[in-house]
């Protein structure tokens, strides 16, 4: 259900616990004092090795007032009263966010649009060459100084968040929902029994995807804040439960819509947008870290936004988490041809992050890291890929294969092939397709009419492979999906610009289904052959844009 408040976030409301604290006394356990469900959230701060070795020391000073007393508390934190007395003092005024440093002045900020050069190159796609930005490739590409660069990405990205107590009560969250709009921005978030990174170091890929998340709000320069609209762009695509962080705050309309949606199970929060980036640090510790190949992803289609020009962009997770994202116990129980899409999209992320490129040797620990796949198991999917011609293999090492325009034509004519034997059976047989379908096909149209091109080209081929599940036929539909994976590598070989345009993807997959609907066989694979040829011409022509073999 929604939470009516106008913030979660304003943590100035005093505590209302009626037990008193003596300077000397000692507090039971049970004796109110701690903020209803603070204990958990101190403790998780006071063990982070996130967060600055101050605010953990304060935190468990806290939770040692509350348990033994101030005097108790100063003992075991080796403190004097007074220090102990005067930070229970500020929690119980404050809450947990008063346990924060308060920002030092300095010097004067750097103009606003600096700021947003600076900031925007993480909508951008790093330079050639290099996986990730840095300080010195951002100084290089906007003509900023080394040191001011650094001066705005501390300030902008604090250590400390008003956010983390939010954030926190989930332990460990699942990015469900990007919103950017006219009406401003959200994020919403599920809670996860996986693994966070103040558990574990997280890889620095999975820091540069959550910072590109947080700084889509860049990718409109000005916004006409409605928490209304928002709202209804929020249960249009997600249900809860969720908790949602806007940036336009809750009025009396969004209260009134609220109360008229009971049935609604989203938690909604507000942060000022002058406060947004400031969340990255405390979605980077929270984030399950099995979701780092997804999230990628995420960002590959937000700088797809930005390359495209778009100042609109929204992503939701359509499966529940738990069918998406693995632990270690399931992928277990799965074979190793299992987990080949998981780790083909770990390989594609290394290719576009730059990590990895034609002719180099591919490193299981390193797509066991993007993928959620254990190293061995990553192994025994790279031998399947070996085998099956998706990848190279040399005196025992894996390799990226160094394509040419033959390795096109012949994929192409493959899937061709293989599609008209799966229309002509989907258009024969009298079952219904499944309903994903048809939400892929309505979803490639919100793609289109959004200008999101790459995400397009993503549930096209999601579309195809539910098409080769439905058409009863195991082996032609498994070999067709392993070609769907080649092609994914295909593309993010050749580059991830590549595209094939939305409205001829609309309207071929529009026809295909027509006609299987329509119980005509022939009608159906001339669809498919049209779609193919299309498919191939596009393939082909940006490979004779490329250095590659002939």
């Amino acid at each position: 259900m929604f939470d009516p408040r106008p913030s979660a976030l304003d943590l100035s409301d005093p505590c209302t616990a009626e037990s008193e604290v003596s300077r000397v006394g000692r507090v039971k356990a049970d004796v109110p004092g701690l903020q209803p469900g603070d204990r958990e959230a101190l403790r998780r701060i006071a063990r982070s090795r996130r967060v600055p070795h101050g605010l953990a020391t304060r935190a468990q000073l806290v939770v040692d007032c509350a348990d033994l007393g101030i005097s108790g508390a100063a003992q075991r934190a080796s403190v004097s009263e007074t220090t102990a007395a005067k930070w229970w003092r500020r929690y119980r005024e404050g809450g947990i966010g008063a346990l924060h440093d308060v920002p030092r002045r300095g010097r004067p900020t750097a103009p606003d649009d600096v700021v947003r050069r600076v900031l925007g190159c993480a909508l951008e796609d790093p330079p050639a060459g290099a996986a990730r930005w840095s300080t010195r490739t951002i100084a290089d590409a906007t003509g900023v100084s080394q040191a001011s660069v650094s001066r705005i990405r501390r300030r902008s990205f604090p250590k400390e968040s008003p956010i983390s107590p939010l954030l926190q009560q989930l332990s460990t969250a699942i990015l469900t929902y990007v919103d950017v709009g006219e009406s401003g921005c959200a994020v919403g978030f599920a809670a996860s029994n996986g693994e966070s990174a103040v558990e574990r170091d997280p890889p620095p890929a999975l820091a540069d995807a959550v910072e590109t998340v947080v700084c889509a709000r860049l990718l409109r320069p000005t916004y006409d804040a409605r928490a209304t609209t928002l709202l209804n762009r929020l249960t249009r695509h997600v249900s809860g439960p969720m908790t949602v962080i806007v940036d336009c705050e809750i009025d009396d309309a969004a209260r009134q819509w609220i109360s008229r949606h009971p049935d609604v199970d989203v938690d909604v929060h507000h942060v000022p947008g002058a406060d947004w980036l400031t969340m990255r640090q405390a979605i980077w510790d929270t984030i399950d870290l099995s979701q780092a190949t997804q999230l990628r992803e995420v960002q590959q289609l937000i700088r797809a936004a930005r390359r495209d020009g778009v100042e609109e962009f929204s992503w939701w997770r359509t499966t529940d988490p738990a069918s998406v994202l693995r632990t270690a116990s399931v992928a277990a129980k799965e074979p190793p041809g299992g987990d080949l899409s998981y780790v083909v999209r770990g390989i594609c992320m290394a290719l576009s992050a730059g990590d990895l490129s034609a002719g180099d040797a591919v490193s299981p620990r390193s797509i066991a890291r993007l993928s959620g796949v254990s190293p061995g198991r990553v192994a025994d999917a790279l031998a399947v890929m070996a085998e099956d011609a998706l990848i190279d293999r040399q005196s025992g090492r894996y390799l990226i294969p160094a394509l040419t325009t033959r390795d096109v034509i012949e994929t192409y004519t493959a899937r061709g092939l293989l599609g008209t034997a799966i229309a002509r059976r989907l258009a024969s047989d009298e079952s219904e397709l499944p309903p994903v379908v048809e939400e892929q096909l309505a979803g490639i149209a919100r793609c289109h009419e959004s200008g999101r091109l790459s995400e397009a080209s993503a549930i096209d081929l999601d579309l195809q492979d539910e098409l080769a599940r439905a058409c009863g036929m195991p082996r032609i539909g498994a070999m067709f999906i392993r070609l769907t994976l080649q092609l994914r590598l295909f593309i993010a070989i050749f580059g991830l610009h590549y595209r094939y345009p939305t409205a001829e993807i609309l309207a071929d997959d529009g026809l295909i289904l027509a006609e299987i609907r329509r119980g005509d066989p022939e009608a159906a694979v001339a669809a498919w052959r049209r779609k193919i040829d299309n498919c191939a011409q596009y393939m082909l022509n940006f490979a004779t844009e490329r250095p590659v073999k002939s």
